[in-house]
């Protein structure tokens, strides 16, 4: 069974998708110094250099948004050949939306094709570049001439001047009333964002708060997902009132978590997240496969690990299970970890054609679910496999570590923030279970040394903090002494400062 959870337990939004309890998908609300793919600006333009055919576009971080020539042009009005310099200038202001997030070496992409997606039509404003020549395009996989005709002539009644509008192939057999209500709820969201920064300078993100909640949906519904499990009352009526807007068929799905344990507590989600940033992932039939990532490319590797045959046509039927094992593995990790760009898998070598083959198949198929772009070019006779995902955002790894400062860049380490994340789901947990109103926390030295900088706002925490440092905790870790009342927590507090 899929399982769509969406919970801002921790303080962040987060959305997981879940089969059979196996986590496959992980995302995350941007922090305020990232920007997501999808998230809009009204940015700057800080250099145009016409010898790349770019523009670097600053967007309000540190890292300026990286702006190709193909990118800048208008659909209708893309001349061959044409510089970037006829279509933006250093110092004015553009707006521009996110097509590849940046990572900790390269800067995110952006175009100024500005759009909002929904699952049956992706509105294109008049205060982006426009929809060219014929403001309605729809699918080309909605072959039936009689439905083409009906969708365009009931999107060019809708349409202003300047706005656009894509139909989707999901839209051929839509009927008027949901096309209408989908098409009104994406044009006021866009007006309600564009309303917003009138007036505010360049550069300054457009505040459209529901795009991941959107994105995720339009995913994960289409993948499958029979349930819609939501975290938190005001969250829940959020979500309800999204779906009810563009998924209403799907509202059925939509359940309220009451429960006093947290969802994704109940899922094993941290300690599923803990694995996916390890090298080595075991398989249930004995094996392993082990990822390593280089700047270039993701070299992924099968082992067989417990098997130990005699050899011959046994060692050639666990050598198929095993590597039939990793494909399905395999799949799940790159959706997991957001693994993108070039990537080499080297199968458990087979003797027989016909068990590539099946191993093959079994890769493509397992790979079909991934919304993301996958491109698998082969196998060759030594059983490695050639294949790209499309790179739309920054990976897990990425999201959730940082280098460690104490092995030269060679080993990372969980973000400060993330352990503090941990941390409040956990005293939102027992706030929760034990009606606590207080805890005493210790705090390993790099965590203690933010909270005492007060960069982990203690304002927004769920209960009363108490915080004291212990020298013997490493790295991100932390350790709950007590959670109950406030009077016992400062008074357990005060007895260890007087003896300390």
């Amino acid at each position: 069974m899929k399982s769509a959870g969406i919970s801002n337990a921790g303080g962040q939004l987060r959305i997981a998708l879940m089969n059979k309890g196996k986590l496959v998908e992980w995302r995350t609300q941007a922090e305020a110094s990232e920007a997501l793919s999808g998230d809009i600006y009204y940015g700057k333009v800080a250099k145009v250099v016409p010898g790349i055919q770019s523009a670097f576009i600053d967007i309000g971080y540190d890292q300026q948004a990286f702006l190709y020539v193909d990118e800048a042009a208008p659909i209708s009005g893309k001349k061959a050949g044409r510089s970037i310099s006829a279509y933006v200038r250093e110092g004015e202001s553009l707006l521009v939306q996110v097509i590849k997030e940046g990572t900790e070496t390269k800067a995110p992409r952006v175009t100024a094709r500005v759009s909002l997606q929904g699952r049956l039509l992706v509105y294109l404003p008049a205060e982006g570049l426009g929809a060219g020549e014929e403001p309605v395009s729809v699918s080309r996989k909605i072959r039936n001439e009689c439905a083409r005709e009906r969708l365009t002539t009931l999107m060019s009644s809708l349409l202003e001047k300047g706005e656009g509008v894509i139909v989707r192939t999901e839209a051929a057999e839509a009927d008027e009333e949901q096309l209408r209500r989908e098409w009104a709820y994406l044009r006021g969201r866009w007006r309600d964002a564009w309303q917003a920064v009138q007036g505010k300078k360049a550069p300054c993100r457009l505040l459209l708060d529901d795009s991941l909640i959107e994105a995720a949906l339009r995913d994960f519904l289409a993948d499958g997902a029979e349930e819609v499990i939501v975290e938190d009352a005001a969250l829940f009526r959020k979500v309800g009132k999204l779906m009810e807007a563009m998924f209403p068929e799907e509202l059925p799905k939509l359940r309220w978590h009451r429960q006093k344990e947290p969802l994704f507590a109940q899922w094993g989600v941290r300690e599923q997240l803990a694995l996916a940033l390890q090298r080595q992932v075991p398989l249930a039939g004995g094996g392993n496969i082990v990822i390593d990532r280089t700047e270039a490319l993701t070299v992924i590797d099968v082992n067989t690990g417990a098997f130990s045959g005699r050899g011959g046509q046994q060692r050639e039927q666990a050598v198929t299970a095993a590597n039939l094992e990793a494909a399905d593995e395999i799949a799940r990790q790159l959706r997991l970890r957001d693994i993108g760009g070039m990537i080499i898998v080297d199968f458990i070598n087979m003797r027989e054609e016909k068990n590539r083959e099946r191993v093959f198949k079994a890769l493509e198929s397992a790979l079909k679910a991934d919304p993301v772009p996958v491109s698998v070019l082969g196998m060759t006779s030594l059983g490695l496999v050639e294949m790209t995902r499309k790179r739309t955002r920054a990976s897990l790894a990425e999201r959730l570590t940082e280098p460690c400062p104490c092995c030269e860049g060679g080993g990372r380490m969980l973000k400060i923030e993330e352990c503090f994340r941990y941390l409040r789901e956990d005293l939102e947990a027992l706030a929760k279970v034990q009606d606590a109103e207080a805890a005493l926390v210790e705090l390993s030295d790099r965590l203690f040394e933010y909270w005492q900088n007060g960069q982990a706002d203690g304002s927004a925490w769920p209960v009363t903090l108490y915080v004291r440092k212990a020298e013997e905790l490493s790295g991100g870790r932390y350790r709950i002494l007590y959670a109950g009342s406030r009077q016992e927590a400062e008074r357990l507090w005060l007895s260890h400062a007087k003896n300390s």
